[in-house]
């Protein structure tokens, strides 16, 4: 049996959140492997075999547990800080409680779950995945140095969604991991290729008439926090002159919301606010839609998402993106579809979004790198 433990797990049959973990399951299911999961989930969740599930008073979802960890009002942070430990605790116990029983054990996350298998479980497989998030926490920490090396003498094989990630934790650890006895590779998060894949012109006309897509329209998905810069693809099609000016769509929910929903109004944008979409409505919007823009940004704490599995959904749905030149967007420079541009540039995401959708410069097999972009 092989155990997986992750914080984030999908809750409901058309959950998006932690698919990309339930991919993984349905990949090892298919090589013939019994799998278990631990995983966080709130009462209400998706009962599942095979699926323990760890009270987590939300930390993981909504705004995202970096995000609570990192909160700028003390009392709140200390909240969140204390239902990390707890969640800690009680999954330690988890996979304590498995020991003898798992032959391998994959993680998703480094905090806590990437430390809990390796301390835990130290003499078996172990896989560890590594998103993004999770290396910042594990840099914030007093002696994530130490912990980095004390997780790579545990021999596991780590796997990070983009290069860079890789870069930097053989950074934190400051020597190269595989000297501390890690493998490492880097490999892409999957994704259901049943539901993200192109669509026939009538299908998107049909979904365009059924979701009320009328005029040429921009679709970004995310958690509505800052690392994702939603303020600034606002500002951008605020800045497109309104006759040419592109409605927008807003797929998620987060801590942002109230904000960018006046910025939208307070700058005569067509915002439409959808909520969180489930995977199948996700990739019928994408469908439907004629750009997607994800325009994150690297925070001021040196933050950056490790590799968007969204803009790889959009981009296997056929549909033409543009995106920031930060975190590791800049390793799929070059795909057929995509435009990177300097994060944090309004005039330079306007001026993308306009040839976008001109018909003698617009993009849908184009790409490369916007001028003055050192990625």
């Amino acid at each position: 049996m092989i155990g997986v433990v992750t914080t984030s797990y999908p809750r409901s049959l058309d959950d998006g959140a932690g698919v990309f973990v339930r991919e993984r399951v349905r990949a090892l299911r298919q090589q013939g492997h019994t799998v278990e999961i631990i995983a966080a989930g709130d009462p209400g969740c998706l009962g599942e075999d095979g699926v323990t599930r760890i009270p987590a008073q939300g930390l993981f979802y909504a705004g995202g547990a970096p995000e609570a960890l990192e909160d700028g009002e003390l009392a709140r942070r200390m909240l969140a800080w204390g239902k990390a430990l707890g969640f800690s605790l009680a999954m330690f116990g988890q996979i304590a409680s498995r020991r003898g029983r798992w032959r391998a054990v994959e993680s998703h996350w480094l905090l806590p779950c990437g430390l809990c298998a390796s301390v835990t479980l130290p003499g078996i497989p172990h896989r560890s995945h590594i998103h993004g998030g999770d290396l910042f926490l594990l840099r914030r920490l007093p002696f994530g140095d130490s912990l980095g090396r004390n997780l790579c003498r545990t021999r596991p094989e780590l796997v990070f969604a983009s290069a860079q990630l890789r870069d930097e934790f053989a950074e934190l650890v400051q020597v190269p991991p595989e000297s501390l006895g890690a493998r490492c590779r880097v490999e892409a998060a999957p994704f259901d290729r049943s539901l993200f894949y192109p669509r026939p012109a009538d299908e998107r006309q049909r979904l365009r008439a059924l979701l009320g897509f009328v005029r040429p329209t921009v679709l970004a998905a995310g958690r509505l926090v800052p690392i994702k810069g939603f303020d600034v693809l606002i500002a951008a099609v605020a800045a497109i002159p309104p006759g040419a000016r592109p409605d927008l769509v807003l797929a998620g929910d987060g801590p942002e919301l109230p904000k960018l929903s006046r910025l939208a109004s307070s700058s005569d944008v067509q915002l439409r606010l959808v909520g969180t979409l489930g995977q199948r409505g996700l990739s019928r919007t994408m469908a439907a839609a004629d750009l997607f823009v994800h325009p994150c940004r690297t925070l001021s704490d040196g933050r950056t998402e490790g590799m968007p599995l969204v803009v790889r959904e959009a981009l296997a749905c056929g549909l033409p993106v543009i995106a920031s030149a930060s975190g590791g967007l800049c390793e799929l420079q070059g795909a057929d579809g995509l435009r990177l541009v300097n994060s944090d540039d309004v005039p330079a995401l306007a001026a993308a979004i306009r040839a976008a959708f001109d018909p003698t410069t617009g993009f849908a097999n184009p790409v490369g790198v916007m001028p003055g972009k050192p990625c």
